[in-house]
């Protein structure tokens, strides 16, 4: 009884006269619960388990702070004393609550370097089928901390725990940038053990073996019972209509081969990762082309602005804005080698990770948010990296008059 305090050893104490836990409290519980499982006392740990469901999975306030604690019960309870059932309720809990897993994970991963493998793994459960956000936080924290020149033990423990498979399949466009990403660091780095990592992780296919970690018990066992686990899978953008001609017109304003034209100020659905594709007929000199995106923030959502505009016709020089990451507005940054036809195919796709813009099969712009943000505007990656729930366009009255820009928004 040396190893807990006395609150904890009294409540113990007198629940075995009693048959009652009247004296556990939060602060004591993590102590009580252990004792109950050290002695094998199951009456009590069943006690502990409604404690923890209804006192402290019952956020007042929906606090980081109150979250935290629950979670790092839970965290330590699977890890320490093997109580998988702790986990679930959490993960339950803040499902049916709505609580935003991207805003807390960020937070909780915030510093990633100090994180134990036991909060990296925890961190994998609660992300769950939506893996692109612990990815996310690797990224920012590699691109950050080691200038995207090393791979620390974190990263290389989350790389070797994470469902490559899974992580492949539901987000196959931040899969690819991941991989480039992680070759990229792979190059510059002299250790066998990151290169050796790195190459598992890309030669990951849908049907290769997937990693394991410790979470699998958790994942596999205790993880398939009633709660709803969103599944996102988007398309890839090879699978997309690169080259795909203007349709004609018809009676009710949409084109052929899915296209419709493009409203102004209208509010388009779509998946996060999933890419816009939308065509101009011409280049209109300043003629810009926005889109604002409507994201989740602390108070609600909120929508943030990208655009492209033509500075130049004969160059074929296009700047672009990304509100929030870029400090001046347009004709300061430039996509990259725009091709000079007439008709332009573009595909836009924003994920977690970076925003990218295809223009005639040329790669213009590849944003990460994690590295690519002007220093002055560095929060822009936290507000750009969370899941986008909607967009709408603003676009230039001459491309409206003309009727010179049709969208496709496509949906797997």
């Amino acid at each position: 009884m040396d190893d807990f305090t006395k609150p904890a050893v009294d409540c113990f104490v007198e629940s075995m006269y009693s048959g009652e836990v009247d004296k556990l409290e939060k602060g004591i519980f993590e102590e009580v619960n252990k004792m109950a499982h050290v002695f094998d006392v199951s009456w009590l740990t069943k006690r502990c388990i409604k404690f923890y469901k209804t006192n402290v999975l019952q956020f007042e306030n929906n606090s980081y702070n109150e979250i935290l604690f629950a979670c790092e019960i839970a965290s330590r309870a699977h890890s320490i004393l093997k109580q998988s059932y702790y986990v679930r309720l959490f993960v339950r809990n803040i499902a049916s609550r709505e609580i935003s897993k991207t805003i807390f994970l960020q937070r909780y991963m915030a510093d990633f370097a100090e994180l134990s493998k036991r909060q990296i793994d925890m961190s994998l459960v609660v992300a769950g089928n939506d893996s692109n956000i612990v990815i996310s936080s690797l990224i920012t924290h590699v691109a950050k901390t080691h200038k995207c020149k090393k791979l620390d033990k974190n990263s290389l423990y989350l790389l070797q725990s994470i469902n490559v498979q899974e992580f492949r399949q539901n987000f196959p466009v931040d899969y690819n940038a991941t991989v480039n990403f992680l070759a990229e660091v792979a190059d510059v780095s002299e250790s066998s053990e990151v290169k050796g990592i790195v190459k598992k992780f890309a030669e990951t296919s849908c049907g290769n073996a997937s990693s394991s970690s410790s979470t699998d018990a958790v994942k596999d066992g205790e993880m398939d019972c009633d709660e709803e686990i969103e599944t996102i899978i988007v398309c890839d953008e090879t699978d997309f209509e690169e080259n795909a001609e203007v349709g004609s017109q018809t009676d009710n304003n949409e084109v052929e081969h899915g296209w419709s034209e493009a409203v102004h100020s209208k509010n388009y659905s779509f998946l996060d990762g999933e890419s816009v594709q939308l065509i101009t007929a011409d280049n209109v000199p300043e003629g810009n082309i926005r889109f604002f995106y409507t994201l989740p923030g602390q108070r609600g959502s909120e929508q943030k602005m990208f655009g492209v505009r033509c500075e130049n016709v004969e160059l074929s020089r296009w700047s672009y804005f990304i509100e929030g990451c870029n400090e001046s507005n347009w004709n300061i940054q430039f996509l990259n080698n725009v091709p000079p036809d007439k008709v332009k195919n573009w595909i836009i796709t924003k994920t977690s990770i970076h925003l990218k813009v295809v223009c005639n099969r040329v790669t213009v712009l590849n944003f990460n948010f994690a590295v690519d943000c002007d220093s002055a505007k560095r929060d822009g990656e936290k507000l750009w990296s969370l899941k986008a729930m909607s967009f709408n366009f603003f676009i230039h009255s001459k491309y409206l008059t003309s009727k010179q820009l049709i969208v496709r928004n496509i949906t797997c």
